[in-house]
């Protein structure tokens, strides 16, 4: 095959198989399969650059019986030969005869000997690179200026590809949350008939209180009305829940600040109400809810409905993330209509040394330390097959903690479940401050 045929034919494809990718993971690993078939190598490996950190991380390999070895694995993004691919915007060729440290970096990590090896930027003209791919060892010889030729262009179409991707999905997150502003005006208008309806009920309790306290009322009567009274309230605060919620996603979708209304009060009810609310929820989904909450912590200056979906949200997350681990088998064991429980999700809370600390632990699939960061800088979706979700719930609890000067981290092992952990420093009306962080 001719070079130009080689490159006409590397060009159909990657357009072809691009264009129809379905997701992130699949993009990338299609980005590097094209690599590797397009020059004739034996494997490669592909990294995405992340801002945050200024780093370099580990996305896919081939063959994939080396991932296991690369889990996990980053590097600064000027470090090495992918290093210097990615801030020289240009392909660095390696080669193990000529005694690259590279090589046998690779060799000793992977097990995989490097004969030679291309590494190339994903980038277009003089743009900003979104990542490095590495292919190596070339079938049956040396990587010719040919391959380089060809690897450049594919990677130019692959690095358009991935940023077409990165718009569809901020463009499909905007409209999800611009549909969810206009539901929270919706709502709002409902509650203010609800509203309505609640005063009048209250007033005609209060009259129908009054006429009881004038005359020798039954006990059990006075019982009943007692917790009708009781629950006129607990409705009340649940509308203003719902009208609260509504206009904090009215604010969210709108781009306008958030406007917390903090007071001080304890943490430790509010949080353990919030999460209570989901218990039907994960009954239904055979996960059982736990609580280790410090009842005798201090009160902090906070937004009471700001704490209360911040735990809702991530509970609902812990609980998907449980019944993902559950086997189908486990499954269709359970009779229908059965609440069988499978797995539990623990929420925690404590104060330590000048931190109020909030955990939601479940024994979920877990995540890889990628996963969580692009959870922590706002870039992720749900993964779940069995549940789904838009990734804005995750993104709200980051906003809300940023209102308190919160500090959110997540502990996470791929098998073994994972820990979301938001700290929040204690205010106890004033302005002072300086403390340091908690200990993880």
């Amino acid at each position: 095959m001719s070079s130009t045929d080689a490159l006409i034919r590397a060009v159909h494809l990657a357009a072809r198989k691009l264009a129809g990718a379905g997701g992130f993971d699949a993009l990338i690993r299609d980005v590097l399969a094209l690599c590797v078939e397009a020059v004739e190598a034996e494997g490669g490996t592909i990294y995405l650059h992340d801002p945050a950190t200024r780093s370099l991380v580990f996305h896919h390999v081939l063959p994939e019986s080396v991932a296991p070895m690369l889990q996990g694995h980053r590097i600064a993004d000027d470090f090495g030969v992918a290093g210097r691919a990615f801030q020289r915007r240009e392909a660095v060729v390696t080669s193990a005869s000529a005694g690259e440290h590279s090589a046998r970096d690779i060799a000793r990590s992977t097990g995989v000997s490097v004969r030679n090896m291309v590494t190339v930027p994903l980038t277009i003209g003089d743009d900003e690179p979104v990542g490095v791919v590495q292919v190596l060892n070339k079938r049956g010889g040396e990587f010719t200026e040919n391959d380089l030729a060809v690897l450049d262009t594919v990677a130019a179409i692959s690095t358009l590809a991935y940023v077409n991707g990165v718009l569809l999905e901020q463009q499909s997150r905007a409209s999800s949350l611009l549909g969810m502003g206009k539901v929270s005006h919706d709502i709002g208008n409902l509650a203010a008939s609800l509203y309505a309806n609640i005063a009048f009920s209250e007033m005609a309790m209060q009259g129908l209180k009054d006429q009881l306290a004038q005359t020798e009322a039954d006990e059990t009567i006075s019982m009943y009305v007692e917790s009708l009274d009781g629950m006129f309230g607990d409705l009340r605060q649940s509308i203003d829940r719902i009208v609260g919620y509504s206009r904090l996603i009215s604010d969210l979708s709108a781009g306008r600040a958030l406007r917390p209304n903090k007071q001080v009060g304890s943490l430790a009810k509010t949080i353990q109400t919030s999460a209570a609310y989901l218990e039907t929820e994960g009954r239904r989904n055979h996960v059982a809810l736990r609580y280790e909450i410090q009842e005798d912590a201090p009160p902090t200056l906070h937004d009471e409905l700001f704490v209360f979906r911040i735990v809702q949200n991530l509970v609902g997350n812990a609980i998907k993330a449980v019944r993902e681990t559950i086997p189908d088998d486990w499954l269709a064991s359970v009779e229908q209509g059965e609440e069988g429980i499978f797995g539990e999700v623990v929420v925690r809370y404590r104060y330590l040394e000048g931190w109020h600390i909030v955990e939601v632990q479940d024994a979920g699939p877990g995540m890889t330390r990628e996963t969580a960061d692009r959870i922590l800088a706002g870039n992720a979706r749900s993964s779940w097959d069995k549940g789904s979700g838009s990734g804005w719930g995750t993104k709200i609890v980051l906003e809300l903690a940023a209102t308190h000067n919160a500090e959110v981290s997540i502990d996470s092992e791929l098998g073994k479940g994972t820990v979301f952990r938001v700290s929040i420093p204690h205010d106890p009306g004033t302005t002072e401050a300086g403390n340091d962080s908690p200990a993880q």
